[in-house]
C-alpha cells in the first residue's frame, strides 16, 4: 500500500529508472529479432548457392520394378511433402547397329526440354520406339537389334542435368537417348538383360525454407532414409544432408554473435539504471529512516524496498517488451522477413519469458541493491571478475570459442566502467587541489564536484563507456572493411581475375593481350600458373608455381610490409631479368611456303616436327615426316602468316609412344629404351616465289630426350642422339636459360631447401628449371597458405625457361586486369566469346564478405548501442547533475552569497563541461582499449572461420578524435540548454532554498 501511494502521489521520480529498464528490455528483444534476421539470411545464402541438382530429394531402385515398388516410392516422396515427382529409368551402355547408345526415360519429359515434346515421340514399343538425341554425339536414325528398333525422331539438350544425374553432353557416356515412356522402354525385351536403375524424384524448395525449418526438415529426410535402411529393401534415398548442415551452421552462429555483440549496450544500460536509481536513493533511504522510526524491521524494509522496486521492474519491461516487439517487428518487414514467424521465433518464445523474467529479478535486486547495500565493494568485486576474465582470455587466447570472444567487449566495459568510477573521485579530489589559485568559477565547479563526487564520478564513468562502445563500433567496421579488402584482394589481387573456363580454353587462346589491354585501359598482366617440385631430405615437395610480370608486383591490392623480406618493391627489382629471357628462332619470310629438311636416324625411326610461333606466342606444329636410317628430304607445309621458327621437335613412333606411356605409368623404371642417332640439316625456307633460304642449325642446342652429341658450329647440321623415354626431345638455338637460374620468391621452406647461393633445381610443370631465390615471402595472392610452400617467378623468364624445354609450355594461363571501366569488363566478359571465360571482380568479393548477414548484423548492433549509449549519456549526465541526485546544497549556498541566475547557470555548465571531457577522453582510452578485440570480434562474425591473410588491428584515430568531440560538443549542448531552462524556471517559481526530505526534515548548509 505504502509503495503504491508513493507512486501515484510522485510517479515522476521513477521515470528515468524506468526509461532505463525499458530501454534494456526493447532492446535486448530487437537484438534477438535481428539475430534471428541474420541467421536466417545466413542460412538461405548457403541455400541459394545449392544447384538444382543437388536440392533432389531421390529415390533410387536398381533392376526391374513392379507395381507395389512404384507405389512405395511416390508414397514415400508424398509423405514428405515435396513436389510433383518425376520417374526416370536409365540404363546401361548397350551396342546397336555399332554404335553405344545410352536408352533412357523420363517421364513427364516436356518438362526438362528447352522447347515443346516433338510431335513424333510415341510411345515405346518393339517394333518402334520414338526415341530422342539429348547429347553426347551424332546416331543414325536408326538403331536395331533383336527385339527392339530405336527410332531418333530429332534432337535437344536437356536444360537441366536433375533427371539424369549428369549432363549428356560432358558426361563422357556417348549418346543418350530419352523417351518420355517409363513402362515402354523398360519392357524392351531386346534390352532386358542391360542393368537399370528406377530413380523418382522431387524437388526439395530449400530456397522456401527458413532457418528455424531446417531441422524439422532433416530430421523428417533422415527418419525416412532410416526406415529404408530398416526395412532391409533394395531402395535408397539421396537427399541435400550436406547443404542442409551446413546452412543450420551457418543460421545457428548469428544468434550468439548479436547478442553477445549487444552485451556492451546492455552494460552501458545496467549502468544508466545504477545511475537513475541512484536519484530514489537518497529519497528512498529517507523513507526508510522514517519507516524504522516508526517501528519497522529490517524485513520490512526489506519488503518495501522490494515491492516498490519490483512493481517498478515490472511496468518497465511490460512496456520495454511492447517496443522491442514492434521494434523487432519493423525489423523484419525491413529486412524482407516474416514479421510474425521471426518474432515467434526470437522474441515470443519460452526462452524469451524465461529472459524476461531473469531481468525482472536482476533489476529488482540491481535497484534494491542500490538503497539497502552502503558498501560499492561489491561492484568493486564484479568489476575485479570482469577485468580477471578479460585478462585471462587475452592470456590464453580465445582460439574457436566465439562466445567468449565476443563477450570480451561487455566484460571491458564493465570493468573498466568501474575501474572510470573509482579514478574520477581521485581525479576531481586532485584537481580541486590544483586548480585553487584558477579562476573563481573553475574552483567552485570542482569543488562542487568534489565534495560529493559519488553521482559525478558515476556520470564520468557511464560517459566513458558509452564513449568507448562508439569507438569500439568505429573501429569493428574500420577492421571489418581492412579485413573484407585484404581477403579480396587475396582472391584478385588486382581488380579482375580472369582464368579458363568448362572448356579449358585460356583468355589468351580466346582474344589477343592486345584485345584486352584495348577493352580494360589499364595494365593487363599475362600470369602462368603451374606446379614445381623439388628435392629435400629424400623426399619430392610439390609446391605451386606463379609467374607474374616483376614489373606489376607494385599494382597489386593489400600487401603488407611484413609479408616478405624487403618490401614489394625491391622484391620486384630482383625478379627482373637484366638482360633478354629469350632468344628468338629464324624468321620465316611473310611469302615462305615450305619447309625442306634432309634428315637421317640410325637406330630408331624418329617423327621430326617443326615448331612455329606466332607474334602472340602461341605455337603451330607442321609435320615433316618421320625420319629413318637412309637420309632423306622432308617437306613442311609453312601456313600462311609471320611466323618464327621456334624448335625442331623429335618424337617417338607412335605406338612406341603409346607402350612407353602406359608402362611409365605403371612402373617408376623406365620402359623399352630404345635410342637413335639423329641428323638434321641442311634445313632450308622455300618462298612463293621460287626463293631457297637457308637456315643454318649447326649451333642448335638439344634439350629433353634429344642430346646434341658433336660440338656446336654455325653449320648447317646438326647431330643429336635421341632416347624413347616418352617424353619429345627439342632442337633449338641457345637460350638464356641454359647458363642462367630463374630468379624467385620462396616460402621460408622452399627457401631453406636452397643451396648456399641460392639455387634449387626444381621441375616447373614436369620440366626441369634451375631457379635461385633471391627473396622470402610468407604468403602471396591467390596461393593457398595449407600447400606447403610456393615459389613465384617473373613471367617472361619462366615462359622462357619453360618454352627453352618445350615450345608452348610456358604461354599465360589466366590474366590479371587493373581497370577503371569495370562495367565495360564485366559486360565483355558476360557475352559473345570471352562470356566461356571463368572471372572474378575484387569488388564483388569485398562486397559479399562485408555485406554478410552476420558481419553486417553485429556491425548494425554496435551502431545501435552506440547512438544509445550517446543518448543515455546525455540522459545520464543531467541526471546526475540536474536531476534529482544533484546536490543542491551547492546551488543555495551560492544564491545565499549572492550569486545571480547567470552566474549558477556558468558554474553548472562548467560542472557539466569538466564532466563530459573527463567522460570522453576516458571514453577514447577504453575504445583504443576496445580496438584490440575488434580483431578478435570481427573473426568470430565472419563468414570465413580462418581469413586469409590474417585480420589486422586497425586504430582509426581521426575517427574517434572526431566521434569524442562529437560526443563532448552534444553533451555541451544539452547541458547548455538544460542549464537555461532549470535555473531561470527555479528562480522565478521560487528563491533558493536548502532541500529538505520527504518528510519535512531540512537538510543543513555546508557552505564554508
Amino acid at each position: 500500500m505504502l509503495a503504491a501511494a508513493r507512486g501515484r502521489r510522485r510517479p515522476a521520480r521513477w521515470l528515468l529508472p524506468a526509461l532505463g529498464i525499458a530501454l534494456a528490455a526493447a532492446f535486448t528483444a530487437s537484438v534477438a529479432a535481428q539475430a534471428q534476421i541474420a541467421g536466417d539470411q545466413s542460412a538461405r545464402a548457403v541455400l541459394a548457392a545449392t544447384s538444382p541438382l543437388d536440392n533432389q530429394v531421390r529415390v533410387t531402385w536398381p533392376g526391374p520394378v513392379s507395381p507395389g515398388v512404384t507405389g512405395r516410392a511416390l508414397a514415400l516422396l508424398r509423405g514428405l511433402g515435396l513436389g510433383s515427382p518425376t520417374e526416370v529409368l536409365l540404363l546401361n551402355q548397350v551396342r546397336l547397329d555399332g554404335v553405344v547408345v545410352r536408352p533412357a526415360a523420363i517421364a513427364q519429359l516436356g518438362r526438362w526440354l528447352p522447347g515443346p515434346l516433338p510431335g513424333r515421340l510415341g510411345a515405346c514399343r518393339p517394333e518402334r520406339c520414338p526415341m530422342l538425341l539429348v547429347g553426347g554425339g551424332q546416331v543414325p536414325s536408326a538403331l536395331t537389334a533383336t527385339g527392339v528398333r530405336i527410332q531418333v525422331v530429332g534432337s535437344a539438350p536437356l536444360r537441366s542435368a536433375v533427371p539424369l544425374g549428369f549432363v549428356p553432353s560432358s558426361a563422357g557416356a556417348g549418346p543418350v537417348l530419352v523417351t518420355w515412356d517409363v513402362a515402354g522402354l523398360d519392357a524392351l525385351a531386346g534390352l532386358s538383360g542391360l542393368y537399370r536403375t528406377h530413380s523418382w524424384l522431387a524437388p526439395l524448395t530449400i530456397n522456401r525454407l527458413r532457418w528455424w525449418q531446417l531441422a524439422d526438415v532433416e530430421d523428417r529426410l533422415t527418419r525416412s532414409q532410416a526406415r529404408l535402411l530398416l526395412s532391409g529393401s533394395q531402395f535408397s534415398l539421396s537427399a541435400p544432408f550436406t547443404t542442409l548442415d551446413q546452412a543450420r551452421a551457418q543460421g545457428g552462429l548469428a544468434p550468439q554473435r548479436l547478442l553477445l555483440a549487444g552485451g556492451g549496450a546492455i552494460t552501458a544500460l545496467a549502468m544508466f539504471i545504477v545511475l537513475a536509481g541512484g536519484g530514489l536513493r537518497r529519497d528512498q533511504r529517507a523513507e526508510l529512516d522514517r519507516l524504522r522510526t516508526a517501528g519497522a524491521r529490517p524485513r520490512h524494509c526489506v519488503l518495501f524496498v522490494a515491492v516498490e522496486s519490483g512493481w517498478l521492474c515490472a511496468a518497465a519491461l511490460s512496456v520495454g517488451a511492447a517496443a522491442g516487439i514492434g521494434a523487432a517487428a519493423l525489423l523484419a518487414s525491413s529486412e524482407g522477413e516474416p514479421p510474425g514467424a521471426i518474432l515467434m521465433h526470437s522474441v515470443i518464445t519460452p526462452a524469451g519469458l524465461l529472459t524476461l523474467a531473469i531481468g525482472w529479478l536482476a533489476a529488482t535486486v540491481l535497484l534494491g541493491s542500490l538503497v539497502l547495500v552502503r558498501s560499492a565493494r561489491l561492484t568493486d568485486l564484479l568489476a575485479v571478475a570482469a577485468a580477471s576474465a578479460v585478462v585471462a582470455a587475452l592470456a590464453v587466447g580465445t582460439g574457436s570459442d566465439q562466445a567468449l570472444t565476443l563477450l570480451l567487449a561487455p566484460l571491458c566495459c564493465a570493468a573498466a566502467g568501474v575501474l572510470t568510477f573509482r579514478a574520477a573521485g581521485v581525479v576531481l579530489r586532485g584537481a580541486e587541489r590544483v586548480a585553487r589559485g584558477g579562476p573563481v568559477l573553475l574552483r567552485l565547479a570542482l569543488v562542487n564536484l568534489a565534495r560529493s563526487p559519488g553521482v559525478p564520478a558515476l556520470a564520468i564513468a557511464f560517459i566513458a563507456v558509452a564513449t568507448g562502445l562508439g569507438g569500439f563500433a568505429v573501429a569493428y567496421r574500420s577492421t571489418l572493411i581492412r579485413s573484407a579488402a585484404d581477403q579480396a584482394a587475396d582472391s584478385v589481387p588486382l581488380d579482375v581475375l580472369v582464368s579458363p573456363g568448362p572448356n579449358f580454353s585460356t583468355p589468351l587462346e580466346v582474344a589477343p593481350l592486345q584485345r584486352w589491354q584495348a577493352l580494360a585501359s589499364g595494365a593487363v598482366l599475362p600470369v602462368r600458373r603451374t606446379d614445381a617440385n623439388y628435392t629435400t631430405g629424400g623426399e619430392t615437395v610439390t609446391v605451386p608455381a606463379l609467374g607474374i610480370p616483376a614489373a606489376g608486383l607494385a599494382g597489386i591490392h593489400g600487401w603488407r610490409e611484413g609479408d616478405g623480406s624487403a618490401s614489394l618493391a625491391t622484391l620486384a627489382r630482383r625478379l627482373e631479368p637484366t638482360g633478354p629471357v629469350r632468344a628468338a628462332g629464324p624468321t620465316l619470310p611473310a611469302d615462305a611456303r615450305w619447309l625442306t629438311l634432309r634428315a637421317s636416324a640410325r637406330g630408331l625411326a624418329v617423327e621430326v616436327t617443326a615448331d612455329l610461333r606466332d607474334p602472340q606466342g602461341a605455337i603451330r606444329q607442321v609435320a615433316f615426316g618421320t625420319a629413318e636410317s637412309g637420309a632423306a628430304v622432308l617437306r613442311a607445309r609453312v601456313p600462311r602468316g609471320q611466323w618464327e621458327l621456334e624448335a625442331l621437335e623429335l618424337d617417338e613412333p607412335t605406338g612406341l609412344e603409346i607402350t612407353n606411356g602406359h608402362q611409365n605409368g605403371e612402373n617408376p623404371a623406365a620402359a623399352t629404351q630404345v635410342s637413335a642417332r639423329v641428323a638434321l640439316g641442311p634445313l632450308s625456307v622455300l618462298t612463293a616465289g621460287g626463293r631457297s633460304l637457308p637456315v643454318p642449325l649447326g649451333a642448335w642446342r638439344g634439350v629433353g630426350a634429344a642430346a646434341t652429341t658433336a660440338p656446336l658450329t654455325s653449320g648447317a647440321v646438326v647431330t643429336a642422339s635421341f632416347s624413347s623415354i616418352g617424353t619429345p626431345g627439342v632442337l633449338r638455338p641457345a637460350q638464356p636459360s641454359d647458363t642462367l637460374p630463374v630468379p624467385v620468391l620462396a616460402d621460408p621452406q622452399t627457401a631453406a631447401a636452397a643451396g648456399p647461393d641460392g639455387r634449387i633445381a626444381m621441375t616447373v610443370d614436369g620440366l626441369p628449371v634451375i631457379a635461385r631465390v633471391v627473396g622470402v615471402l610468407s604468403r602471396f595472392p591467390t596461393l593457398d597458405p595449407g600447400s606447403g610452400g610456393f615459389v613465384i617467378a617473373d613471367e617472361a623468364t619462366l615462359a622462357g625457361a619453360l618454352d627453352a624445354q618445350l615450345p608452348g609450355q610456358g604461354r599465360p594461363d589466366e590474366l590479371w586486369i587493373s581497370t577503371g571501366h569495370l562495367a565495360r569488363v564485366r559486360a565483355a566478359l558476360d557475352s559473345g566469346p570471352l562470356a566461356q571465360l571463368d572471372s572474378s571482380f575484387r569488388i564483388d568479393l569485398d562486397h559479399q564478405l562485408r555485406d554478410a548477414p552476420v558481419a553486417r548484423g553485429v556491425f548494425g548492433t554496435l551502431i545501435a548501442a552506440a547512438a544509445l549509449s550517446v543518448v543515455l549519456a546525455v540522459i545520464g549526465l543531467l541526471t546526475a547533475l540536474l536531476g534529482g541526485t544533484r546536490d543542491e546544497r551547492a546551488e543555495a549556498d551560492l544564491t545565499e552569497q549572492g550569486v545571480g541566475p547567470r552566474g549558477l547557470r556558468a558554474e553548472l555548465r562548467i560542472r557539466l563541461a569538466l564532466a563530459s571531457a573527463l567522460g570522453v577522453i576516458a571514453g577514447l582510452a577504453i575504445a583504443v582499449l576496445l580496438t584490440r578485440l575488434a580483431v578478435a570480434s570481427v573473426r568470430a562474425a565472419g563468414t570465413v572461420a580462418d581469413p586469409r591473410p590474417p585480420v589486422v588491428t586497425v586504430v582509426p584515430w581521426a575517427a574517434l578524435v572526431i566521434g569524442g568531440a562529437a560526443t563532448f560538443a552534444a553533451l555541451a549542448l544539452a547541458g547548455a540548454l538544460a542549464t537555461r531552462a532549470l535555473i531561470g524556471r527555479e528562480r522565478t517559481a521560487r528563491p533558493w532554498r536548502v532541500p529538505s526530505t520527504e518528510s519535512g526534515a531540512r537538510q543543513e548548509s555546508v557552505v564554508r
